[in-house]
């Protein structure tokens, strides 16, 4: 994939914490990403906003066929999935998060290998977050993969008044992978582990009991209204990300990946300017969200270039 150039602007995301709501159409619920952040995304990526969102049926289903046979999740063609994906070519945003998520997924990608993970697990994080690790949502829940403070604890996240590792991509990313083993190791089904991410294994089994069945479809009727959207969502991504280009998207795509910059430990307590001085103060402000003022105190992991 070749990698395009485009410009960071420096503390984007520290500004805006994406508010993840819910709106009704045509009988289905989905998740509303935050207009602001969204608006910021045009001062980092350059992608065109013009592309062919029609969808022929025929091609439609041969798509999400060809997405079946080549993962172990289910990818099912169904009325609501197609409504789905039919939404999401209506956010003429994507092709810049598609572009944004080329410094992201690798990260993702080496999280879920290392925890046996279906590597299409990836694309959660970007209907939890649209990418920002900075988003926060109406309950509580903050960072790439979305958690909730007392389950982030469980899984290793802290913060306090200078670090916040809920934002950090590293920690962040592992905490989500590790969750969802969990939650896989619990249901034994995908679609259950998704929506469980989202609204706890309780409601899980509550629907289940409710339903008289563990089959997704079936019981999706019992789970909360913003559950019902996660596995469409989810499917409706991972559909965009695949076939993209036959849509005729042209994202313009980040510079590098995580994996381009160094891991650094601090030996005392600095600033992003002292960084700067050795390291691009742009990418340092980008890469480490992590940091609630400008200190950065001694013995913190940063990610430099």
């Amino acid at each position: 994939m070749k990698k395009t150039v485009f410009l960071i602007s420096i503390g984007i995301f520290s500004l805006f914490k994406s508010q993840n709501r819910i709106e009704e159409e045509n009988g289905e619920t989905f998740i509303k990403q935050d207009e602001k952040y969204l608006k910021t995304l045009k001062n980092i990526n350059s992608s065109s906003e013009t592309f062919n969102d029609a969808l022929d049926l025929k091609t439609y289903k041969a798509r999400f066929d060809f997405l079946n046979q080549n993962t172990a999740l289910n990818i099912d063609y169904n009325d609501v999935t197609y409504t789905y994906v039919k939404k999401f070519l209506s956010y003429r945003w994507y092709p810049k998060i598609i572009g944004l998520s080329v410094y992201y997924f690798p990260l993702f990608e080496s999280k879920l290998d290392h925890y046996g993970i279906p590597r299409e697990l990836k694309y959660l994080a970007v209907v939890e977050s649209a990418l920002n690790p900075r988003a926060g949502s109406w309950a509580g829940a903050s960072g790439l993969w979305q958690f909730m403070p007392a389950t982030g604890a469980e899984y290793g996240l802290r913060k306090n008044e200078f670090v916040s590792t809920f934002y950090d991509p590293m920690s962040n990313a592992d905490a989500g992978a590790r969750y969802l083993r969990d939650l896989y190791r619990q249901f034994g089904d995908w679609n259950l582990a998704i929506s469980a991410y989202n609204c706890g294994a309780g409601n899980v089994n509550k629907a289940i009991r409710k339903a008289g069945t563990k089959n997704y479809w079936k019981l999706r009727p019992y789970l909360p209204k913003e559950t019902q959207a996660y596995v469409p969502s989810f499917i409706a991504v991972n559909y965009l990300f695949n076939f993209y280009k036959e849509h005729g998207m042209r994202p313009s795509y980040f510079k590098y990946d995580f994996f381009d910059l160094k891991v650094i430990k601090t030996n005392k307590t600095t600033t992003f300017q002292e960084l700067s001085k050795n390291f691009n103060y742009s990418i340092l402000k980008f890469a480490n969200p992590q940091f609630m003022t400008n200190t950065i105190p001694a013995g913190s992991i940063i990610y430099a270039k």
